[in-house]
This record gives structure tokens, C-alpha cells and sequence, in this order.
């Protein structure tokens, strides 16, 4: 019985481990193929992801491509709108030098015009005057009745041509215009000097004592001099006083000189009436 069983056993135990061979085996060869699957299908997928890359690879060349060449394009844009603005610039500034020049030519020719106008007029004015100087000049020289006192006049008129011909050198030729006031404000001082000896000579036929006596014959219709605080015009007068104690008497010789060129004067005037009437 025992030996019976002992078969069966085997048998049994044969069918059993073949069973799990068959089993062990079907497991590894299912096993194999699911990974040769996913083998597969990671290949694949890696192939795919590679493939993507490639794709992004070339997509990224190309968009790098448009970006260098938008970025070429936009610099040469910069570059033409600031070749642009630089030329506009130089034309408005070249157009603003040219309307400056001309604003400054047109102001120069106006100042030229009015210096011109202003020039024509002071000119016609000192011939006027010059006429018109020349015309009592040559009279006094024709008519020299009183020579002590025509020549002073004759020199006070002489400040009208003098002055209006150095103002007007002034206007042409600015530069000379400080020399030129040297001598009109001179021969203006020489006026002053000259118009003094002229009240010497017509007041007093040139002694100045005798104005000073006739100034003393009409001090009382002068105003009274201002009053001092401090006293002033009693030592004015005073001195005035002393002044007048020293002053020299007119010989009697001049008194009969001026009373001569007095008649002189008269007979002068009256033949010069009479030429005048008779005309």
C-alpha cells in the first residue's frame, strides 16, 4: 500500500512542480512581454519627446531667426527716424541761422535808413545854418562900425557853424565823435569868455570898471541878495566894498574915446537907415 502511494506521490509532486514550472514560466514570459512593451512604449515616448525637442530645437532656431531679423528691422528703423529727426533738426536750425540773418540784415538796413534820414536832415540843417551864420558874419564884416564890439560878436556867432558841423561829423563818423566834443565844448568856453567881454565892451566899451559903475548906478533896483545865518553877505558886502575903494578912475582921454565911438555908433546906424529907406 505503502508502495502504491509512493508513485502517486511522485507523480504527484512531478505534476505539481511542472505545473509551476508552466506557471513560473508563463509569469516571466508575461512578465518579459509586458516589459518588452513598456520597452516599447518608452522607446516610443522617447522617440516622441525626442522628436518634440527636435522640433522645439527648430521652432526656437526660427523664432530666433525672426527675432534677429525684427531686431535688424527695428534698428534700421531707429537708425532712418533718427536720420530723420538729426535732418530736421539741421534744417530747422539752418532755417532759423537764415531768418536771423535776415532779421539782422533787415534791421541794419533799417538803422542804416533811419542813421541815413537822420544824416540828411542834421546836414540840410547845419548848410541852413551855416547860410544863415555866413549871411550875419559877412554883414558885420561889411558894415565893422564898432570893431571892439563886432568882432565879439563875429565870434559868438561862429558857435553855431562849429557846433552844427561837429555834431554832424559826429553822426557820419561816429569814432571821431570824442575829439570832436573836445573842440565843440572848447570853442563853447571860448563862447562864454567871448559873450563876457562882449557885455565888457557894450556896457562899459571895454573897461570893466565902468560896468561896475553902472551896475552900481542901478543896484537899487536890484533884489536884495538872500540873508545868511551865519553872516555871509555882510562880509560879501564888505569885500564888494573894498573892491569898489580900490578900482582905478577912467581917465578922461577914454571917456572922450568912448563918447567918440558913441557918435562913431549913431552916424553909423543912421547912414546905414537911410542906405536901407533910399533902397
Amino acid at each position: 500500500m505503502m508502495e502504491n502511494l509512493s508513485p502517486r506521490r511522485n507523480l504527484s509532486t512531478v505534476i505539481l512542480f511542472t505545473i509551476l514550472s508552466a506557471a513560473l514560466a508563463l509569469t516571466i514570459a508575461f512578465f518579459y512581454a509586458s516589459l518588452h512593451n513598456l520597452r516599447t512604449t518608452y522607446e516610443h515616448d522617447f522617440d516622441d519627446v525626442n522628436n518634440n525637442l527636435k522640433s522645439m530645437e527648430t521652432r526656437q532656431t526660427a523664432y530666433q531667426q525672426q527675432i534677429q531679423t525684427l531686431t535688424k528691422l527695428v534698428i534700421k528703423s531707429l537708425n532712418a527716424t533718427d536720420t530723420y529727426i538729426n535732418n530736421i533738426t539741421n534744417t530747422v536750425t539752418a532755417a532759423q541761422d537764415v531768418i536771423k540773418e535776415d532779421v539782422k540784415e533787415v534791421n541794419e538796413l533799417a538803422d542804416s535808413q533811419n542813421s541815413l534820414l537822420a544824416t540828411q536832415f542834421a546836414g540840410m540843417f547845419t548848410v541852413l545854418v551855416i547860410l544863415v551864420s555866413g549871411y550875419h558874419l559877412s554883414q558885420h564884416i561889411r558894415h565893422m562900425h564898432s570893431p571892439v564890439v563886432q568882432r565879439k560878436i563875429m565870434a559868438v556867432l561862429w558857435m553855431t557853424p562849429i557846433y552844427s558841423v561837429t555834431s554832424w561829423l559826429s553822426l557820419v563818423v561816429p569814432l571821431s565823435e570824442p575829439y570832436l566834443a573836445v573842440i565843440r565844448e572848447f570853442y563853447e568856453s571860448y563862447c562864454v569868455y567871448t559873450f563876457l567881454s562882449f557885455l565888457i565892451a557894450v556896457l562899459g566899451r571895454g573897461d570893466r570898471w565902468a560896468v561896475v559903475d553902472l551896475l552900481e548906478q542901478r543896484a537899487d533896483q536890484l533884489s536884495n541878495p538872500d540873508k545868511f545865518m551865519c553872516g555871509l553877505d555882510k562880509c560879501l558886502w564888505n569885500c564888494c566894498n573894498c573892491c569898489r575903494g580900490r578900482r582905478r578912475a577912467i581917465p578922461s582921454n577914454e571917456v572922450e574915446l568912448v563918447e567918440h565911438e558913441g557918435k562913431e555908433d549913431k552916424l553909423g546906424k543912421t547912414s546905414v537907415a537911410t542906405g536901407k529907406s533910399a533902397n
